[in-house]
């Protein structure tokens, strides 16, 4: 099994990360032990973001995003609930090739959070962005992109560390994001150690808001 400190060391060189290409050489590098890694310190978000879309998306035929999929772990969850037409997105091309061969994925797809997205305006029911809102990540701005891409009536799904809540702007972006009419919030939950045998002491939330 994968050690927790190693696993620990990994996620840390990711946080240190100065820019984009840096970001994604590192994921590169991680895909591999990726799945190991965060198992080793119990990660649970792709679990909880899977269900609580599942909540709010009744057929299970519609297509949906895995937005920041990394290596699939968040898409296999998504197809244990019932989704039958989903789409990774992701930086890294060694992330991908990790989730391509979990078979859950209708295609996947290389973009990055904070810029254009490649995907079609009102292209799908719903979307999940877990594990990306964080530290050295995608930017505020990327919640505007998920929207554009989610058709109204749908689901959008994030996890978010709460300090990078205020932090990193998220609270601002939100409640514009709202205030102009481009969606409503649904649920927020309490929070929660998404790693709790890793980061202790870090706490995450889980978001969903309807398009509008």
């Amino acid at each position: 099994m994968t050690g927790k400190k190693a696993s620990t060391e990994r996620i840390q060189r990711v946080y240190a990360s100065s820019d984009s290409a840096e970001l994604t050489s590192e994921y590169n590098r991680w895909s591999t032990e990726y799945d190991a890694d965060l198992d080793a310190l119990g990660y649970n978000a792709p679990r909880g973001g899977a269900e609580l879309l599942a909540t709010y998306i009744a057929d299970k035929s519609a297509p949906v995003l895995d937005a920041g999929a990394g290596t699939g772990m968040v898409g296999e969850e998504l197809n244990r609930v019932g989704f039958e037409r989903i789409t990774a997105l992701d930086m890294s091309p060694g992330m991908l090739a990790q989730a391509e061969q979990k078979s859950v994925y209708e295609q996947l797809v290389i973009g990055e959070l904070g810029q254009p997205l490649s995907l079609d305006t009102d292209a799908f029911a719903g979307v999940t962005c877990i594990g990306v809102l964080t530290f050295g990540h995608a930017p505020p701005e990327a919640l505007d992109e998920l929207v554009r891409v989610t058709r109204a009536g749908g689901a959008v799904v994030f996890s978010m560390r709460t300090d990078y809540y205020t932090e990193g702007g998220f609270d601002v972006r939100q409640s514009a994001l709202e205030a102009a009419g481009k969606w409503r919030l649904l649920q927020r939950s309490e929070p929660f150690q998404a790693m709790p045998d890793g980061e202790p002491d870090i706490w995450h939330e889980l978001w969903a808001y309807e398009v509008l």
